[in-house]
């Protein structure tokens, strides 16, 4: 394509995008799964930067969206667009029509465009760079992926589950995540899995193969933004979380049935039926050890040096456990009478609920008393996150919270947090599915109670087998110690969970209500 042919299409697509008060791109960003501004004042919206995806015919592009809310803070997402045809009143891809005769063609969404994504693959194998207005996107390739990346792709297919980025998988060989959030800085998913894969021993992840970053010319001494992340893919048969569910379903139609028909206990039933799966749950808890070790394995580079926990540190992660308690307080306060009678709450149990959970968030001390270190972990820890295998699991996205600062997601911490967040997960699990029935027993809920119970102890024992205390530096000085820093980790994020739940399904309230209940009244 000749350049000011090249021009001249980006030039009025650009120009369509920023027309009629640009409302169509306001609306498109919207109703976007990925875009984090829902229900935030917008004031601005505009494309920032645009680079050619379409070397090869078509007309493709990457097109960087700068959007700016009332008080002034700005967000960055990435969009892959394209110019076609409108398919249709209800072609939910198209944004606006390229000219004012609509009916010819349009700019439009092409994260559904297999061409958009093996030109993108293309940049990012061949360590390409392309050129915007504004700045420039690149094209890294790791020393240990140019064999895998020098081999031609066909099959670009775009997975569906996730809610934050994007990711596409190409020949069932590779990989791309693309980060639709651009932060300016070191992106930790690609920082972590590159430490692991080439710094240590450490195989329950995929392998780092490449990068796509992003320049801004414009901006002074601002550090590059991490576009898109390439990795080597997984075969699985699911994540975690799906996989969980299922059996669960299973577990509630057999065991049911064998504790009516056959007078079984619980107890007989979750032996009989989930032995084989408490096993591989065993097997998450050594690898999720084994991660944690590895991250504490090296003193170079500085970003991965275990730290000493300091009583300034343990301060500083109270306070801000106390602040979201106390926001969390609040909102539930301020519900009204019968919303907290459906949820379980009576009379004034907020208060009492508030002052349990400070006393417990003092169990952090352990961590300065016993000089544990702080270090790099997971972020984001639950059954979504880890794949399973045919013959175990494979812990994926690194990338931590993506709504919180780059700063903080690289921040070093105890990694018991991520312990503390996948056992929340195994609760979530067991109302998840009791919420997909259309009946429930009290057998069911016994059964499920069970389970939880057999699942925790078995994680927690495969993760204690690899991390010990005087070994791991990450762990306080006693294993019941390290126990009582988890349940302080178990309770914070299961206050996270009541928060959002408040604000986006209420009638999942109960579920992390009845968690903060469970984990006070533990010894």
């Amino acid at each position: 394509m000749e350049q000011a042919e090249q021009y001249t299409w980006i030039h009025q697509a650009l120009v369509a995008l920023d027309g009629q008060g640009r409302r169509p791109l306001i609306d498109f960003l919207q109703r976007q799964r990925w875009f984090g501004g829902k229900g935030k004042s917008l004031t601005d919206v505009r494309v920032a930067d645009a680079f050619d995806l379409s070397p090869g015919g078509g007309r493709r592009l990457l097109a960087m969206a700068s959007v700016e809310y009332r008080g002034g803070a700005k967000e960055h997402y990435a969009m892959p667009l394209m110019i076609r045809p409108r398919m249709g009143q209800d072609d939910a891809g198209a944004i606006v029509g390229l000219t004012s005769d609509a009916d010819e063609e349009w700019v439009c969404d092409a994260t559904r465009d297999s061409d958009t994504w093996i030109s993108l693959y293309g940049t990012m194998a061949q360590g390409r760079q392309l050129v915007g207005q504004f700045g420039c996107v690149i094209g890294h390739v790791v020393p240990q992926g140019r064999e895998e990346l020098a081999k031609p792709v066909r099959e670009a297919k775009v997975l569906s589950a996730e809610q934050s980025n994007t990711s596409v998988i190409f020949d069932r060989r590779t990989i791309v995540k693309l980060i639709r959030k651009l932060d300016a800085g070191i992106h930790p998913d690609s920082e972590i899995l590159e430490f692991l894969t080439t710094h240590t021993t450490c195989r329950d992840v995929p392998a780092l193969l490449g990068t796509m970053t992003y320049d801004n010319d414009t901006a002074d001494e601002t550090p590059p933004a991490t576009v898109a992340v390439l990795q080597r893919f997984v075969p699985n048969v699911g994540d975690g979380w799906s996989y969980t569910l299922a059996h669960l379903g299973k577990l509630l139609d057999e065991g049911g049935k064998a504790a009516m028909d056959r007078g079984d206990s619980s107890s007989n039933a979750v032996a009989a039926i989930s032995g084989p799966l408490l096993a591989q749950f065993r097997r998450l808890g050594e690898i999720t050890a084994g991660l944690h070790v590895a991250l504490a394995s090296r003193q170079e580079p500085e970003a991965f040096r275990p730290e000493p926990i300091t009583l300034r540190d343990v301060d500083q992660w109270k306070a801000g456990m106390t602040k979201q308690l106390t926001d969390v307080c609040h909102d539930l306060r301020a519900l009204q009478p019968e919303q907290q009678s459906a949820v379980g709450l009576m009379g004034d149990e907020v208060t009492g609920l508030e002052t349990a959970c400070r006393d417990r968030f003092d169990d952090l001390r352990f961590l300065a008393q016993g000089r544990a270190a702080k270090t790099r972990h997971h972020g984001d820890y639950h059954l979504g996150q880890v794949l399973k295998t045919t013959d175990g699991f494979v812990v994926i996205d690194f990338e931590g919270e993506p709504a919180r600062p780059l700063e903080e997601r690289r921040a070093k911490v105890c990694p018991l947090k991520d312990v503390g967040g996948m056992l929340r997960s195994f609760n979530y699990a067991t109302h998840a599915v009791l919420k997909q029935r259309p009946e429930v027993s009290s057998t069911d809920v016994e059964l499920l109670r069970e389970w939880e119970g057999a699942v925790r102890a078995s994680f927690l024992d495969g993760y204690g087998s690899v991390a010990q205390p005087g070994e791991a530096v990450f762990l306080p000085g006693a294993w019941d110690e390290a126990v009582q820093v988890i349940r302080v980790y178990e309770l914070d994020k299961a206050l996270y969970e009541l928060r959002y739940e408040m604000r986006n399904r209420p009638d999942w309230l109960s579920i992390p209500l009845q968690g903060i209940k469970r984990l006070i009244q533990s010894v």
